[in-house]
């Protein structure tokens, strides 16, 4: 099959297409956020790398996020219009999830965070239980206060994340906590084909007219609007 997968929950959207024929392509765009701006461009020019054109792809995947609400409203809207024209599966990713694909394969157990903002960080947590072994979720990613996260963070947890580019958080940090490069911390498109794989043969497709990216909760902007507070659902 011919898989494109992308996420822009990150500064620097990842893109990775995997041909039929086995060969694996990579891009990423400048640390900018201007998703609108280079992300098509990257796919087109990917898709020719790798000899293919749009209607060739059998399945789109995209990272529903948690991360920049603009950043997952670009790419979100790029693979269901994608999906859509192209009549390819669409399956939907969480981002964090994809970033802990990242650790060291000696590492077992692994927590991303994602810089939620107002004192709250988004969490994902997976673990292996060996060495080597596939890295699993230990459930969906949620929304909690970086105080309440950092009372329970046990020694030997390995972590990655967009959030640790956010100063507050960083200077949150116990010493000694184990973190990786700071390239590890936004998806890689790899890791994205491979997970893309295992979320294909779960059998979970997405619809194109209903997928939404999952920001954890409202913006600013929206909360402002209702003047209601944040919801953490």
């Amino acid at each position: 099959m011919n898989l494109l997968a992308l996420d822009t929950s990150t500064e620097r959207a990842a893109i990775a297409l995997g041909v039929a024929t086995g060969q694996v392509y990579e891009a990423t765009t400048a640390a900018s956020r201007r998703h609108g701006r280079d992300l098509i461009p990257r796919v087109s020019a990917l898709l020719a790398e790798g000899g293919l054109r749009a209607f060739d792809l059998d399945i789109v995947a995209v990272g529903l996020g948690p991360g920049s609400y603009t950043g997952l409203r670009v790419g979100v809207t790029a693979a269901k219009t994608l999906a859509y024209v192209t009549g390819a599966v669409l399956l939907g990713l969480d981002s964090l999830q994809a970033v802990g694909r990242n650790a060291p394969p000696e590492v077992l157990r692994v927590t991303v965070l994602g810089d939620a903002q107002r004192g709250d960080v988004a969490v994902a947590e997976l673990f292996r239980p060996a060495a080597g072994a596939p890295l699993r979720p230990l459930g969906e990613s949620r929304l909690e206060p970086l105080a309440a996260w950092l009372d329970r963070l046990e020694p030997g947890i390995f972590v990655l994340g967009p959030g640790l580019e956010s100063p507050r958080i960083r200077a949150a940090m116990p010493a000694g906590l184990a973190t990786g490069d700071p390239a590890l911390n936004s998806p890689q498109g790899r890791h994205l084909l491979a997970m893309a794989r295992e979320v294909f043969d779960s059998g979970q497709r997405e619809n194109p007219w209903l997928i939404e990216p999952r920001y954890l909760r409202r913006s600013a902007a929206e909360e402002q609007w209702t003047g209601s507070p944040a919801s953490h659902d």
